[in-house]
């Protein structure tokens, strides 16, 4: 929905329809799934049916909720999708406070507090009618054939390149698992900080040019670089058995972050088929490392190579065409370096 919002091939009026309805509808049948699996496997029974209800009235709750905050983003207003979790993840940790009799009693609990803090800042957003104007502006002509499908692609195949890479991480030992959730929360939350509660306020739906992204990129990447580096000095004095890993995360780091502000430059800046750059790389890595999976030297630094390589190689294709040339062989050298790395590890 953002990209195809942000693009000049925008979506329609019943493009946008069709995913107010459908996505909660989707989220809801997710759910309904998950619980029939767990029926099929006597596993469901006694109050996890209370969970299984609980999630799927959350889930109905949330698609709305984000449609609204992907709505405001869409027309320059970060404020609605930087805090969209924080109403429902504050009232559900104040929920777990309370002694609850069992564990899922409390799970029961901690979701309704969930589906409680979604609703009310859901009502409050539709009160103060954020996104109504972008919505609004959606052009009712038939959209471009294909042009949504292309971002739906993205989205798909992008997800399911990081289900299985973290399904790759069980062959793992239980302590390599812990360092890359905790590598992955690292990268993820530093991308959420620096770029996108920034981006949708320098490139939305009347961004005309590329320069303040450009700008932004270079102050991200020295900052998020620094950050990286003092990681890898504080990792090599405390545990120098980790340098390596710590290494690789700091190139991610960089990484990752380019890949948020290329993504949404790409968005506004280019069509809808440069999406298949990003697709061909997550294809790629993710079939690498698969194959790299099978191999008695595979290890956590191999998984952190593939987390690195596939935001480095997706930044680094689509900044060339956004003529941000300086950043993509910058990133092209990180890559240079990721694979080296990798290619040791078997060595």
């Amino acid at each position: 929905m953002y990209p195809s919002l942000l693009n000049e091939r925008r979506i329609t009026r019943r493009g946008l329809v069709g995913i107010r309805r459908i996505t909660p509808l989707f989220s809801l049948l997710f759910v309904a799934g998950g619980a029939l699996w767990l029926v099929a496997n006597d596993r469901l029974g006694g109050q996890l049916v209370g969970i299984a209800i609980a999630c799927g009235v959350n889930a109905v709750v949330q698609a709305s909720l984000w449609f609204r905050a992907v709505a405001a983003e869409a027309g320059g207003n970060a404020i609605w999708i930087a805090g969209v979790a924080l109403p429902a993840n504050v009232l559900a940790v104040i929920v777990l406070i309370l002694p609850w009799t069992t564990p899922a009693i409390t799970m029961i609990a901690m979701t309704c507090g969930l589906i409680l803090g979604n609703a009310g800042l859901l009502i409050f957003m539709a009160l103060r009618r954020v996104g109504n104007p972008v919505l609004d502006s959606v052009p009712d002509p038939t959209e471009a054939p294909g042009a949504s499908l292309w971002f739906l692609s993205l989205a798909s195949i992008s997800f399911l390149g990081q289900t299985v890479l973290q399904s790759l991480a069980v062959l793992l030992p239980a302590s390599s698992i812990t360092l890359l959730n905790v590598a992955y929360k690292i990268v993820g939350s530093v991308s959420a900080t620096f770029v996108n509660a920034v981006m949708p306020v320098i490139v939305h739906q009347r961004t005309d040019s590329s320069r303040s992204a450009r700008q932004f990129l270079r102050i991200v990447t020295v900052a998020v670089a620094t950050a990286g580096t003092l990681l890898v000095f504080a990792v090599w004095v405390i545990r120098p058995d980790l340098l390596v890993p710590s290494v690789v995360i700091a190139i991610w780091l960089t990484a990752s972050a380019a890949a948020a502000v290329a993504g949404r430059m790409s968005f506004r800046f280019l069509a809808p088929h440069a999406s298949i750059r990003t697709i061909g790389v997550v294809v790629t890595v993710v079939t690498l490392a698969a194959f790299s999976s099978g191999h008695p030297d595979f290890s956590l630094i191999v998984l952190l190579c593939a987390y690195a390589a596939m935001d480095g190689a997706a930044a680094m294709l689509l900044l060339w065409p956004l003529k941000d040339r300086l950043m993509s062989v910058v990133l092209a050298g990180e890559i240079v370096c990721i694979c080296a790395i990798w290619a040791s590890n078997y060595v």
